[in-house]
C-alpha cells in the first residue's frame, strides 16, 4: 500500500458511515406498521369460536419499534381476528378472577395505587367433567395476572390515654387507646389497645377499693345472658294474603313507604321521636312457648326476593361467683321477667354490590387560553344486584365523582375545537328582521360547532365551553357599484367636410364633433359611461380655418402727422381640420386671404372721440337650435364731442353692438349601446366561461333613433365580451356526529307505553348553497335499534303485599315480623336491577316490619304508627297514633277490646307571618324562554313597533321576600304552619328594551360657500326614543364639507353716457353701469346669482366721475387696472396704473392730465395675504346606501385672504395645504350584547334560622356590544332570598343502663331517645331533619348508621372471671380518601381489654366477646390526611387536626432527623440521608449509618482484595485514572503497530503510473 494508506482508509470509513446515516435518514422518512405472527386460537371454552391475536407495532425499514404516532393510524392493521378450533379432547374451564390482592411489599404506582395479583381456577374438562390437564391440547390460560387496586388501609390508633388510678398496691393500672381508622381486609391489624403496669407508688394503704367499701352484699349466683346467635330461617315461609296480583300498582307503590308524606304542622308530642321510624337492632323479651305456625302460601302467588323470617337463639347460664356452673333453675327461682332464649328475626342478607368500575372521565381537564385551569372530573359506578334484608349490611352509595388536582394538563383545544361555518349575509345589524345590505357596511355572523380535535366529529357544544371560540360576529362591507362619471363637453370643433382630401374640397355640408373625458371609471355592475363623442351636421363646412391675432396700434399713413388716418395689422395662422398648423396657402386656397389689415383713425383735436368698447355680455343661451340662438352685446360712449371741422360722432345706434353667440348645436348623434344579451355557453356546458353580445344604436341627444350614417366615423363601444355563468357554491356540511345511545326517547311520551328505541345523529351546515349550487343534504338521521322495543326509562320502587305476622317455630306469642317484596320496576312493571332505583331520589321502602301476637288473646296487631300532626290554628285538638288488627283479628270479638288508638292533647299556638329583609329585584324565570324543537319560539325578535322581545330577560316576572313564621311565644316555626313556603312573592314587570327608531335622512342642504370650503347639513327625526336599555339613538344631524367652484365673479356692464349738468355739452359729469354677480355653469353659460356669492371687496364701482372733453381739449383713455402688489405685501411696496392720450389738445388748452399714478400697497385694502384655513372634521358619512360601515369624513380647507374671504385654491401654495382633507372613518354597525343563560340558583349560602341568607345565580357575557348596539344588562348576578326555615337538629339522648332482661351479667342492650327538635326544643317530624340529607337511594338502616341515629345498641356486663372490656369509645371522624374521590367514608369505634377472662374457672369465658373495633358508613366529613411531622425533636405521624396517631403514614416520605447537611446528600423516602446519583457515600466509623461525606465517582478508589493488598509490589489502592492511562496507552501502541504493517505492505511505484496520479501522490507528501 502506498504511503498515506491509513488516512485513505479513515476517509473510506467516514464515507461509509455517512452513507449509512443517509440511508437511515431515508428509511426514517417512511414508517409503516409491522405485524408479528398470529397467535394460538383461544376461546373461553378452550375450543370452538374464539380469537387469535398478533403484535402490531410501528417500525422503520429495519423493523425497529417506534412510537405509534409516527405511523398513519388509519392504515393500522388489526391485531385480532376471529378463529375456530376443533374441540378434540378436553377444554379449559376458567373461573372468574378473584379480587385483586396486594402483596406485602405494597408497591405503589404513580397514582398511588398498589400493585397486586388476582387469581382464578383453571381446569381441564370434557363436557364439564374435570379431567387431567394432558387432555387439553390448547395452551393453558393464565391462572394469575397482575392488577392494580387501592392500597389496603392499615389500622390507625390514637395516642394513649391516662393511667387508671391504682386501687391497691398489689394490683396493676391500665391505660387504653382508641382506633382512629379501622383496618381493611388486607391491612395491618390494630396493635394492642390497652397496656398495664404494676402499681408502685400510686396505691392506697388499704388493700380495699374505695368503691367496695360501701358495697352492699350481692347474691352469689349470676344468670349470664349470652349473645344472640345468627338468624336461621324457619322451615315454613310467611303467608301472603291472596290477591289478584302479587304486586301493587304504581299508583299504590308509596302506600306503605317508611316515611309518610310531609305534614302541614310542626308541633309533635313528646312521643313523636325517632322511634316512629323503623327500629334498628331492637330487642324484645321472649317467652319459652310453643311456636305459632303460619299457614302455607296460596297457590299461584309468586314471591320475588321476599325476606325470610327466622329464629335466633342465645344461651342462658347460671354460674356461681366462684365460677361454678349451676342448674338454670337455681337462677330462675324468685325472678320475674327473664330473657327468652328464642326470638323471631328476619334472616340477615347483606346488600350485594359489585366492584367499582374504572374511573371514567366526565369532564376532561385542560388549560383554557385564558389560563383558567379546568379540573378533570372522573366518575365511577358500581351496581347492586340485591337489596339488604334484616340486619344485613345496607347498600352504600353507588356513584362517586372525583375532581382531580391540577396536574400537567393539555390545552383545551387539543381535545375539542370550534369549527366555524361560512360567514352569513352582510346585514345592517344582528337580528332576524334586518335587511341584507346591498351597498355599504354592516355586520355578519356565523355558526360555531364543537368538534373532536382528533377526527372532527361534531359533539355537544358544552364540551368546548373552555375553548376560546373564534369571532362569531364581524364587520363587513359590500362594495358599492360605482357609476361612470364624465366631464363636461368640449367646445364643438369646426365644421369639417366629410372628405378633406379633394382639392379643392367639395362645397357640401359637413360635420362637427365634440368630446368629453371620463372622470370616474365604472365598477363591475355600475352604470356604463354615456357616449363620449358626438357629432352633428353643419353647413359651410371647411377643412381649414384662420386663427387671427390681436390688432396692432394704429399706424398713421403720414408719419409726420400726429393724427389722421392710418392702418392696423394682425397675424393669421392656418390650421387644418384636426387643429394642426397648415401652410397658409391651403387656407388661402379654400378660404381666401386672411383679413390681416384694416384702416384706423387717430382723432385730431376737433374730432369726435369714442371710448373703448366694453366687454361682451354673457351669452343668453348655452347652445343654439333651429329656432333660437344666443345673443351678446357691448357698448361704448362719446368721450369728446367734435369741434369745428372735426369728424362727426357716430350715430347713437352704432354705440351698441349685438352679435349671435353659442351657435353650436345642443347635441348630436352618438353610438348608444343596448343591453348585454345572455351569456352563451359552449355545447353541453351548464356553467363556466362563455360569450355575450349587444347591439349599437345611433341616437340623438333626445334618444331618438337616427340612421347609422349619421354616426359614421366615430368610435364604437365593444359589442362582444367574455362572460361566465357561475357554477354555484355547493353546500358543505360537517361530519356526522356519533350515534346517540340506543335508549328510549327522552322525554317519554307516556309512562308504560312501549316505544321503539332509536338512535340519532346530526350534522351542521358550514357553507350554504349559493347561485344554483348543490343543496344541503339532510342534517338529521334516525335509525332503529337492533333489539326489541323498550319502555320509557321511568324506574320506581314497587312493594308487594304484607305477609301475615310470622313467629319463630317454637315461639307462640310476642313480637314477630311480616315481610313483603321490594322491587325496582320500570314504567310497565318489568323488574329491573335495584341499581336503577338506588340512583334515584326516593328512599328504599322497608321490606319487613314488626308485628305483635298477643299472648293472652288470639290477636295480632301492627306496631304503633306515628303521631298525627296537631292542628295548626285554634281551636286546638289532639294528636293521635293508631295501630291495626292484622290477620283476621278484626273478626275476633276479644280483639275489639284492644286499644287501637291513643291520643294526647296538642299545645295551642297562634302563628304569625313576618317579612324579613327587602324585596328582591324582579326575576324572570329561564323556563319561559325555552323553545320547542321545531323552533316556533325565538329567543329574540322584534315586533312591528320596534320593541325588542328578549326571551328570559324581560316581561312578567316575580319578586320575592323572605317570610318568617313565628309562634305566639316567639319561637320560629316551620313556614307551613303559616300556610306559606318561607317567602312571599308578587308579580312584577321588567320592561323589554325598546330600540331607538330614526326617520330617514333628509336631503343635503346647499353648500354655504360659493368659493372655497363650506358645509352642507342633513338631519333626521327621532321617531321613538331608546327606552329600558334599547339601542341608543345615533346622531340626528350630519355635516360634510363642500367646496364652491369659485366660478362666481362680478361682471360689469358697459358705462353709460356721461351725464353732464345744466345741459352742457362738455365738462365734468358722472356715469353709471350695472354690476352683476355671475356664475359660470357646466355648460359654459353665465348665470346671475346672488351677490353674496361674489367677494364684496372686489366689486367694481357702479358709478364714476367722467369728463366729456370740449373740442380742442385733451382726451385721455380710461385708467388701466391697478398693477398687483408684490406677494407678501412687503413694506414700502406700491401699485400703479396708467392711461393714454387719445386726442391731443390744441394750443392754448390745458395740457393733458397725468397718464400714471401710484399708491402704496395697504394690507387688507389693496394688498392681500393668502393662507390655508382648515376647519373641524365633519360627520362620518357611510359609503353607499347602508346606514353603517366604512365611510368618509372631511374638513373644510380653504384658501383665504386677509380678512377671511375665500379665494380660489390656486392662489395659495399647494405644498402648504393641510392634509388630509378627507379620511376614512367607520360608522358603528349595531352589535347587541348577548349573555348566556342563567346558571342554576346557588343556595350554598342559604342557612336556617331568622337570617336565611340569599341564593345567587349568574350569567356571563357571550358577545360584547358595539358602541351603537344594545348595551349589556346592568345585572349579571341576581339574588333572591332563601326560604326562612327554622334550624332543626338531631337531639341524641344519653344511653341507658345495660338492659339484661332479667339477667345478672352477659349481653344486653342499651337504649336512647333520638329526636328531631326545632328552635324551641320541641320535637318535630324527623323528616325536617332529613331534609338536609340526600336520602335518595338509601335505606333507613343505612341512614341510621351513617347519621348516628340508632336508638338501640348492644352492651356487655361481665360476670366474675369473665373478660372485662372498656365501654365503646365515641365514633371517630368520617375517614375518606378525598384525593381519590371517595365520597362515602367509614367511622370506627373501639374498646380495650381491661382483664382477660379466666379459662380455668368452670363456666368462665376465657376469650373476650365480640370484636374490639367496628366500623359503620358515614356520608360526609372533613378530609383529614396523615403526614410525618417533627415535634420536639421526634418524628411523629400526625392527623390533619393535630392528633398524633400510630400508623397512617406508611408509604409517605419520612423526613430526616437531623436534616441532611452533607454536601451532595438528600433525604430518601425512608427518612435516611443518602448521596445523590454518581456520588459515593462515606459513613462515620463511630456512628453507624451516619453519612459524613459524598465524594465523586471520579475520585473514588476501589480497595483490592485482602491477599493482594498486603503485597509490597502493589499499592494499596488503584486509582481510576491509572486504568484510564493504561487503556489510552494500549490503544496507541496498537494503532502504531497496525500503521507500520500497512505501510510495509504497500506496493512500489511503477513508471507506468499515470501522471495525474503521480502528481496527486506528490501533492500528498509535499512539505507544508
Amino acid at each position: 500500500m502506498a504511503p498515506g494508506g491509513p488516512p485513505l482508509l479513515l476517509l473510506l470509513l467516514l464515507a461509509l458511515a455517512a452513507a449509512g446515516v443517509q440511508s437511515v435518514a431515508r428509511d426514517h422518512n417512511t414508517y409503516t406498521w409491522k405485524t408479528g405472527e398470529w397467535g394460538v386460537c383461544w376461546s373461553e371454552r378452550g375450543c370452538g369460536l374464539g380469537s387469535e391475536e398478533r403484535t402490531v407495532w410501528c417500525g422503520d425499514a429495519q423493523g425497529s419499534p417506534l412510537p405509534p404516532t409516527l405511523c398513519d393510524r388509519d392504515k393500522r392493521p388489526p391485531n385480532s381476528r376471529s378463529c375456530y378450533s376443533t374441540c378434540s379432547g378436553g377444554t379449559w374451564l376458567v373461573d372468574s378472577w378473584s379480587p385483586c390482592r396486594v402483596g406485602e411489599d405494597r408497591t405503589r404506582d404513580a397514582e398511588g395505587l398498589c400493585q397486586g395479583q388476582r387469581f382464578r381456577t383453571v381446569k381441564c374438562g370434557v363436557y364439564n367433567t374435570i379431567v387431567d390437564e394432558e387432555q387439553c391440547t390448547s395452551p393453558r390460560p393464565a391462572h394469575q395476572a397482575n392488577c392494580t387496586t387501592t392500597c389496603p388501609q392499615d389500622c390507625v390508633v390514637g395516642p394513649w390515654g391516662g393511667w387508671v388510678p391504682c386501687v391497691s398496691c398489689d394490683a396493676s393500672q391500665r391505660r387504653t387507646r382508641t382506633v382512629v381508622v379501622a383496618p381493611s381486609v388486607d391491612g395491618k391489624p390494630c396493635p394492642p389497645l390497652s397496656e398495664s403496669r404494676p402499681c408502685l407508688a400510686e396505691c392506697l394503704p388499704s388493700g380495699l377499693s374505695p368503691a367496695l367499701s360501701g358495697e352492699r352484699e350481692e347474691p352469689l349466683v349470676r344468670l349470664r345472658v349470652g349473645e344472640w346467635g345468627p338468624c336461621q330461617p324457619i322451615a315454613t315461609p310467611p303467608h301472603i294474603p291472596e290477591l289478584p296480583s302479587a304486586i301493587t300498582t304504581p299508583t299504590d307503590r308509596n302506600r306503605d313507604d317508611t316515611f309518610p308524606e310531609a305534614v302541614d304542622a310542626e308541633d309533635w308530642q313528646q312521643g313523636n321521636d325517632i322511634k316512629a321510624l323503623p327500629r334498628i337492632g331492637s330487642e324484645t323479651s321472649w317467652d319459652d312457648s310453643p311456636a305459632r305456625r303460619p299457614p302455607q302460601l296460596p297457590r299461584g302467588i309468586t314471591i320475588v326476593d321476599l325476606p325470610l323470617v327466622g329464629r335466633q337463639e342465645r344461651e342462658l347460664t347460671c354460674v356461681h361467683v366462684n365460677g361454678t356452673r349451676l342448674p338454670l333453675s337455681v337462677c330462675m327461682a324468685g325472678r320475674g321477667s327473664v330473657a327468652g332464649r328464642v326470638r323471631t328475626c328476619v334472616v340477615a342478607r347483606d346488600c350485594s354490590i359489585t366492584q367499582w368500575s374504572s374511573w371514567s372521565t366526565v369532564v376532561p381537564g385542560c388549560v383554557a387560553p385564558s389560563g383558567l385551569v379546568v379540573r378533570e372530573v372522573r366518575e365511577r359506578r358500581r351496581t347492586s344486584p340485591a337489596l339488604q334484608h334484616g340486619d344485613g349490611v345496607p347498600c352504600p352509595h353507588l356513584l362517586e365523582r372525583h375532581t382531580l388536582p391540577d396536574p400537567s394538563l393539555q390545552p383545551c383545544d387539543t381535545r375539542y375545537q370550534w369549527v366555524s361555518s361560512a360567514w352569513g349575509a352582510c346585514k345592517a345589524s344582528v337580528g332576524e328582521g334586518e335587511m341584507v345590505v346591498q351597498c355599504g357596511g354592516g355586520v355578519q355572523t356565523r355558526q360555531l360547532t364543537c368538534v373532536r380535535a382528533s377526527d372532527h366529529v361534531p359533539v355537544a357544544d358544552e364540551l368546548c365551553v373552555h375553548v376560546e371560540p373564534p369571532p362569531r360576529v364581524q364587520r363587513c362591507e359590500v362594495g358599492c357599484e360605482r357609476d361612470c362619471v364624465v366631464g363636461p363637453w368640449s367646445a364643438w370643433g369646426i365644421c369639417t367636410p366629410t372628405d378633406c382630401t379633394a382639392s379643392p374640397p367639395p362645397a357640401t355640408s359637413g360635420f362637427r364633433r365634440r368630446r368629453r373625458q371620463v372622470v370616474v371609471n365604472p365598477s363591475p355592475g355600475g352604470r356604463e359611461c354615456p357616449p363620449l363623442e358626438e357629432q352633428s351636421e353643419c353647413h359651410e363646412a371647411q377643412c381649414h380655418q384662420w386663427v387671427l391675432g390681436e390688432w396692432s396700434p394704429c399706424i398713421l399713413t403720414n408719419p409726420s402727422h400726429t393724427c389722421g388716418p392710418g392702418n392696423q395689422r394682425r397675424n393669421a395662422t392656418c390650421l387644418d381640420s384636426a387643429g394642426s398648423p397648415a401652410p397658409s396657402e391651403e387656407c388661402e386656397e379654400e378660404l381666401g386671404a386672411a383679413p390681416k389689415q384694416q384702416e384706423c383713425h387717430v382723432p385730431c383735436s376737433f374730432d369726435c372721440v369714442v371710448g373703448s368698447w366694453s366687454q361682451w355680455s354673457p351669452c343668453t343661451r348655452p347652445c343654439a337650435n333651429q329656432v333660437h340662438v344666443g345673443y351678446t352685446q357691448r357698448n361704448t360712449s362719446i368721450m369728446g364731442p367734435p369741434g369745428p371741422g372735426g369728424s362727426a360722432c357716430p350715430p347713437p345706434d352704432e354705440l351698441t353692438q349685438v352679435e349671435t353667440c353659442r351657435v353650436e348645436p345642443c347635441g348630436g348623434a352618438a353610438w348608444v349601446p343596448g343591453p348585454w344579451g345572455t351569456c352563451g355557453l359552449p355545447a353541453r356546458a351548464a356553467c363556466g366561461p362563455g360569450r355575450q353580445t349587444r347591439q349599437l344604436y345611433c341616437r340623438d341627444h333626445h334618444n331618438n333613433s337616427l340612421p347609422a350614417y349619421k354616426c359614421s366615423g366615430m368610435g364604437r363601444s365593444e359589442v362582444e365580451r367574455a362572460c361566465e355563468v357561475s357554477c354555484g357554491t355547493a353546500c358543505t356540511v360537517t361530519s356526522w356526529s356519533d350515534w346517540s345511545p340506543c335508549l328510549a326517547p327522552d322525554p317519554c311520551p307516556i309512562d308504560g307505553v312501549l316505544v321503539s328505541s332509536v338512535q340519532r345523529r346530526w350534522r351542521r351546515v358550514l357553507v350554504e348553497a349559493k347561485e344554483g349550487g348543490a343543496g344541503c343534504p339532510g342534517l338529521n338521521e334516525e335509525r332503529g335499534c337492533a333489539h326489541a322495543p323498550v319502555t320509557c326509562t321511568s324506574h320506581h320502587w314497587r312493594t308487594g303485599p304484607w305477609s301475615t305476622c310470622t313467629l319463630a317455630d317454637d315461639v307462640e306469642c310476642g313480637t314477630g315480623f311480616r315481610v313483603r317484596s321490594v322491587e325496582c320496576v320500570d314504567a310497565v312493571g318489568e323488574v329491573v336491577e335495584p341499581t336503577q332505583c338506588l340512583l334515584g331520589e326516593n328512599m328504599v321502602p322497608p321490606s319487613s316490619e314488626e308485628c305483635h301476637v298477643h299472648c293472652s288473646q288470639a290477636c295480632v296487631t301492627s306496631s304503633w304508627g306515628p303521631w298525627t300532626p296537631c292542628p295548626i290554628h285554634p281551636p286546638c285538638g289532639h294528636t293521635e297514633r293508631t295501630r291495626h288488627l292484622l290477620d283476621g283479628s278484626e273478626r275476633n270479638p276479644q280483639c275489639l277490646n284492644l286499644t287501637l288508638r291513643e291520643s294526647e292533647e296538642c299545645p295551642c299556638h297562634n302563628f304569625y307571618a313576618t317579612p324579613v329583609g327587602s324585596w328582591s329585584s324582579c326575576l324572570i324565570w329561564g323556563e319561559e324562554r325555552e323553545r320547542d324543537e321545531e323552533g316556533t319560539a325565538t329567543t329574540e325578535e322584534g315586533d312591528e313597533e320596534g320593541r325588542v322581545v328578549t326571551g328570559g330577560q324581560c316581561g312578567v316576572g316575580r319578586r320575592f321576600r323572605a317570610l318568617l313564621c313565628t309562634r305566639d311565644d316567639g319561637v320560629l316555626a316551620h313556614p307551613r304552619s303559616c300556610g306559606h313556603g318561607g317567602m312571599e312573592e308578587e308579580p312584577c314587570m321588567v320592561e323589554c328594551p325598546s330600540d331607538c327608531r330614526m326617520g330617514p335622512w333628509g336631503a343635503w342642504t346647499a353648500c354655504n360657500a360659493s368659493c372655497g370650503a363650506g358645509l352642507q347639513h342633513r338631519s333626521r327625526e327621532v321617531l321613538e326614543p331608546s327606552l329600558w336599555g334599547g339601542r341608543p339613538c345615533p346622531e340626528v344631524r350630519q355635516s360634510r364639507a363642500c367646496w364652491g367652484s369659485c366660478r362666481s365673479a362680478w361682471v360689469p356692464g358697459g358705462w353709460s353716457e356721461c351725464e353732464l349738468s345744466d345741459d352742457q355739452s362738455c365738462g365734468p359729469g358722472t356715469q353709471a353701469r350695472n354690476i352683476r354677480c355671475m356664475r359660470e355653469t357646466v355648460t359654459g353659460l353665465q348665470q346671475e346669482v346672488s351677490s353674496s356669492e361674489c367677494d364684496a371687496s372686489l366689486k367694481p364701482p357702479t358709478h364714476q366721475a367722467c369728463q366729456v372733453s370740449c373740442p380742442g381739449q385733451c382726451v385721455v383713455s380710461s385708467w388701466s387696472p391697478w398693477s398687483p402688489c408684490p406677494l407678501g405685501c412687503p413694506e414700502n411696496s406700491k401699485r400703479r396704473r396708467s392711461r393714454e392720450v387719445v386726442r391731443q389738445p390744441v394750443q392754448g388748452e390745458p395740457s393733458c392730465p397725468p397718464l400714471s399714478e401710484e399708491q402704496p400697497c395697504v394690507t387688507g385694502s389693496s394688498c392681500w395675504l393668502y393662507s390655508w384655513q382648515a376647519g373641524n372634521w365633519t360627520s362620518c358619512v357611510p359609503l353607499g346606501h347602508s346606514s353603517c360601515g366604512e365611510g368618509v369624513r372631511n374638513r373644510p380647507v380653504t384658501c383665504v385672504k386677509t380678512g377671511g374671504a375665500a379665494v380660489p385654491d390656486w392662489i395659495c401654495p399647494r405644498d402648504a395645504r393641510p392634509s388630509p382633507v378627507e379620511t376614512w372613518c367607520y360608522v358603528d354597525c349595531p352589535i347587541d350584547c348577548e349573555v348566556t343563560e342563567w346558571t342554576p340558583w346557588d343556595d350554598s349560602k342559604c342557612s336556617c334560622g331568622d337570617k336565611p341568607g340569599e341564593m345567587v345565580r349568574r350569567r356571563f357575557l357571550s358577545v360584547n356590544p358595539s358602541e351603537s348596539g344594545r348595551p349589556c344588562p346592568a345585572k349579571l348576578e341576581e339574588t333572591r332570598p332563601c326560604p326562612a326555615i327554622p334550624c332543626y337538629t338531631w337531639e341524641r339522648g344519653p344511653w341507658s343502663q345495660c338492659h339484661l332482661e332479667g339477667g345478672s351479667c352477659g349481653h344486653g342492650f342499651v337504649e336512647r331517645n333520638v329526636s328531631c327538635v326545632g328552635p324551641g326544643g320541641q320535637m318535630v317530624d324527623p323528616h325536617l331533619c332529613l331534609a338536609l340529607v340526600h336520602v335518595g337511594g338509601h335505606t333507613w338502616p343505612y341512614l341510621a348508621r351513617a347519621l348516628d341515629l340508632n336508638t338501640r345498641d348492644g352492651c356487655y356486663v361481665p360476670c366474675e372471671g369473665d373478660c372485662e372490656l372498656t365501654e365503646w369509645a365515641p365514633w371517630s371522624h368520617c375517614h375518606r380518601d378525598c384525593s381519590r374521590g371517595h365520597q362515602g367514608g367509614t367511622q370506627a369505634r373501639s374498646r380495650a381489654v381491661l382483664t382477660e377472662g379466666s379459662s380455668l374457672r368452670e363456666g368462665g369465658q376465657g376469650s373476650c366477646p365480640g370484636p374490639l373495633w367496628e366500623t359503620r358508613p358515614c356520608l360526609a366529613g372533613p378530609c383529614l390526611n396523615f403526614t410525618w411531622q417533627v415535634i420536639n425533636g421526634t418524628i411523629l405521624c400526625v392527623r390533619g387536626d393535630g392528633l398524633v396517631v400510630t400508623g397512617g403514614c406508611e408509604g409517605l416520605r419520612r423526613p430526616c432527623l437531623p436534616e441532611c447537611s452533607v454536601r451532595g446528600s438528600l433525604c430518601s423516602a425512608v427518612g435516611a440521608c443518602v448521596c445523590r446519583p454518581r456520588l459515593r457515600p462515606i459513613y462515620s466509623e463511630k456512628q453507624r449509618f451516619r453519612l459524613t461525606a459524598c465524594v465523586s465517582v471520579r475520585n473514588m478508589t476501589f480497595p483490592l482484595p485482602q491477599p493482594l493488598s498486603g503485597a509490597k509490589y502493589l499499592p494499596e489502592d488503584i486509582n481510576v485514572w491509572m486504568f484510564a492511562m493504561v487503556g489510552v496507552g494500549s490503544a496507541f501502541v496498537v494503532f502504531v503497530v497496525i500503521s507500520m504493517y500497512l505501510l510495509c505492505q504497500s506496493p512500489r511505484e511503477h513508471t507506468t503510473t499515470p501522471l495525474t496520479l503521480r502528481r496527486q501522490k506528490n501533492l500528498r507528501h509535499r512539505a507544508v
